[in-house]
């Protein structure tokens, strides 16, 4: 018994000053959340983040609360009310980007994690991001990782992950949807770990982007001549939309942000962000060639009937699953149509 008093004892006055020792060595990272009817997802997520393998006391939790519809904000309270490194900020513009610089402004870290609410994370993120970060040379602005889709997503969104994660997905196009088995320097990377005075330094998130504004940040930090690292050795899952009207929602703004993006940034644009715009302009003219007799009635039909087909071999080489194979050409069509047609609008008309 009184071995192991003094055990105890021991444990008490060596573990107990290490472990506060070695949090202090540690960077503090400020997460940067905005959120909007997040009710599904934001328990998770900050149950993820709470239980990082890295010190609470070297993280803090920033929300900018946008106008929800929902019970996101009743579920931030109960949280916050319950860890105090949970910081709730009001942003009743509902703008993406003006909720991440309120979270910026509100700041107490030297690094900003920049994420959303729904996202979880494997448990050693900020070990691996915020560690590297520190450890590489100053002009490497952040450290990112893949973000892939979690398993327990309901059909709406295991079928969008699996269009993402496919050649008619866009895969090998749009850096955001990649994963790579070694590091590298990306132009861009969708969560990822910055330090917080560059970030401020260029001027944060553009307002005029509520869709898109940390690819449009990742370009202005690239010409200010800093570097983005990407790394294997983490990752987050992000869950996608749960309706076929969201899905289209998302691409329409996906679209609308790339077009402000080639307005901004003209020397940016690639010719496989057309393709949506394209897609929907040539289903529109061989429909009216046919209407017109320029085209025989069966070549519609045949352009689709070959889209279908391409759409079925493009699912199966990355799920063999029934269901979601069967169903791919409809997410396949409202991700082109979607993003083409938000493209369209932010060409005509997309203010900055």
């Amino acid at each position: 018994m009184n071995w192991f008093f003094h055990l105890s004892t021991i444990k008490y006055v060596f573990f107990i000053p290490l472990v506060a020792m070695k949090s202090s060595t540690y960077p503090k990272v400020s997460f940067i959340i905005p959120v909007l009817n997040e009710e599904k997802t934001i328990g998770n997520c900050l149950d993820s983040i709470l239980s990082l393998k890295y010190p609470l006391d070297c993280i803090e939790i920033l929300i900018a609360r946008g106008p929800s519809s929902d019970n996101t904000n009743a579920v931030l309270e109960e949280y916050a009310h319950k860890y105090q490194q949970i910081v709730l900020l009001d942003n009743p513009t509902g703008n993406t980007a003006i909720g991440r610089n309120i979270c910026i402004d509100a700041s107490t870290g030297d690094m900003l994690m920049n994420y959303s609410g729904h996202v979880t994370a494997e448990s050693n993120l900020l070990s691996v991001l915020a560690v590297k970060l520190r450890e590489v040379s100053e002009d490497i602005v952040s450290v990112g990782c893949a973000n892939i889709s979690p398993k327990d997503q309901l059909f709406v969104g295991k079928t969008a992950s699996v269009a993402f994660a496919s050649f008619m997905g866009g895969k090998n196009m749009f850096v955001q949807n990649a994963e790579f088995a070694e590091e590298r320097f990306m132009d861009h990377i969708s969560f990822a770990c910055y330090w917080k005075k560059p970030v401020v330094s260029v001027g944060g998130f553009d307002p005029a982007f509520w869709c898109g504004q940390d690819a449009e940040l990742d370009l202005r930090l690239l010409k200010e001549g800093y570097k983005i690292l990407y790394t294997p050795e983490t990752k987050v899952y992000h869950y996608k939309r749960t309706t076929l009207k969201s899905l289209f929602r998302q691409m329409y703004r996906y679209g609308i942000a790339r077009a402000k993006m080639a307005k901004k940034h003209p020397k940016t644009l690639k010719f496989f962000h057309l393709l949506g715009a394209g897609f929907l302009l040539g289903l529109l003219g061989i429909i009216v060639l046919t209407v017109f007799s320029f085209l025989p009635v069966w070549f519609l039909p045949g352009v689709l009937l070959l889209y279908v087909l391409v759409s079925f071999g493009s699912a199966a080489l990355v799920k063999k699953d029934v269901k979601v194979i069967l169903a791919s050409p409809v997410f396949y069509f409202l991700i082109h149509s979607g993003y083409g047609a938000g493209f369209l609008r932010g060409l005509v008309y997309g203010k900055l």
